[in-house]
């Protein structure tokens, strides 16, 4: 037995030593024929190409934005807490929305003294149109809050500064202008200082907001803020809606404030014992995975059609492949006639079939990836690629070439030595 184990380690060595042969001697036929079918390859290449990148594309953006949805809506990091008329993630609509009574200031200020809340946004808004001198900028949303708006929109003042509590107690007709109203309208002037005319009346510009690059581009920025309180005495429409959103301490404490906002709000709107509450009370975190679900569901039918290109690639393969045979029918002949096997000639071309569709593959890794850069970077969202779509699009465009190249290399390894030397 002693004497049979240096051999048998021989043989296992001298099968191995055989097996990575074949595989070199195969890669390195690949890249001569890619070489020398310099065109043909490329298409095939294309094919591939067209389709992982069109898959990295639609992945990465997919990642990008939804880190972005759950960072713009999760405040500066602490949880935040939405009050609304409507469940409209339980799919309420607008109808019930609108039989249901507003909220109030009154109910914003009993919600401060909740235990682990540290803040309370409270926000009117409609769009209206704002003149400076002869120019004018159409559709802004007039937005009528109080401090805790920087935090819960995590935003900053790059210019000026903000109003204070002092400043909406008293009710003074001044704002601060979202980037992209403060360049429609002052475009080579400074504005802080300056009055503007809202619905023919003059406001004091306190401020000047710093730039919000998101999906929505200049949009983001098509607003401006006054003391909710001066947003009362000057455009409050009579059954005007409330926005409210509660800011808790830390993520330990959200559920035990969602159930004292829920105690409190059933008490000071006179809820029945019984009935069914006529408002929500919605954490962002559960909006941020609302949005992640809609997504989701975009991401998987973009991934398909990204799929179905790469099919289209993968056929390409195949039909490449088979002129490729044709065209070495009388190559295949003399290699089996000095003793080729036909699993030798079988993993020849799959192994061809599998280091052009490869090539793709990471062509279009390299394309896609830059292309999901190119978009994060234009819309402002961070960019994000996956480490397990990176492998599982590595995978796919081998899987590819093997799984097309198997009825080309199939072929090969079937044709008869001796017709095959006869093929001209």
């Amino acid at each position: 037995m002693k004497t049979n184990q240096p051999q048998n380690s021989f043989i296992s060595r001298s099968l191995q030593s055989s097996v990575w042969g074949h595989i070199h001697e195969a890669i390195r036929e690949a890249f001569a024929t890619i070489k020398n079918n310099k065109m043909r390859s490329g298409l095939v290449i294309l094919g591939v190409l067209i389709g992982i990148s069109s898959l990295m594309a639609m992945v990465a953006t997919v990642a990008g934005l939804n880190s972005f949805i759950a960072s713009s809506m999760s405040g500066q990091g602490t949880p935040i807490v939405s009050l609304s008329k409507i469940d409209f993630l339980a799919g309420e609509s607008m109808e019930e929305m609108m039989k249901r009574k507003n909220f109030t200031i009154a109910d914003a200020k009993a919600l401060e003294n909740i235990p682990h809340v540290i803040g309370v946004q409270v926000q009117y808004g409609r769009g209206m149109t704002v003149r400076y001198r002869d120019r004018k900028a159409q559709l802004i949303s007039v937005v009528g809050s109080n401090v805790d708006l920087l935090y819960v929109q995590n935003i900053t003042v790059s210019e000026g500064r903000y109003f204070t509590e002092n400043e909406i107690e008293r009710r003074r007709p001044s704002v601060v202008l979202g980037n992209k109203v403060a360049e429609s309208l002052f475009k080579f002037e400074d504005p802080i200082g300056k009055r503007i005319r809202i619905e023919n009346r003059e406001y004091e510009i306190l401020g000047v907001f710093s730039d919000r690059k998101t999906i929505f581009g200049g949009m983001a920025d098509n607003f401006l803020v006054l003391p909710y309180t001066t947003y009362q005495r000057d455009f409050m429409f009579r059954n005007e809606d409330l926005g409210i959103n509660i800011i808790v301490d830390n993520n330990d404490h959200v559920e035990d404030v969602e159930e004292s906002v829920r105690a409190l709000m059933r008490m000071r709107r006179k809820v029945p014992l019984g009935e069914a509450d006529d408002f929500a009370v919605i954490p962002v975190d559960e909006v941020v995975k609302f949005t992640k679900s809609i997504t989701d569901q975009v991401a998987l039918v973009l991934v398909v059609l990204a799929s179905i290109a790469l099919m289209i690639g993968g056929i390409g393969v195949m039909v490449i492949m088979l002129v490729s045979v044709t065209e070495r029918t009388h190559e295949i002949g003399i290699r089996k006639a000095i003793g080729a096997s036909r699993g030798q000639i079988t993993w020849q071309f799959l192994i061809e079939a599998a280091v052009l569709s490869g090539l793709g593959g990471l062509l279009g890794l390299l394309t896609g990836g830059g292309l999901a850069f190119l978009i994060s970077m234009l819309l402002g969202f961070p960019f994000i690629l996956p480490l397990g779509w990176v492998i599982f699009a590595v995978f796919m465009s081998v899987s590819v070439g093997l799984f097309f190249g198997i009825f080309p290399a199939r072929k090969a390894a079937q044709l008869d030595p001796i017709e095959a030397l006869r093929y001209e």
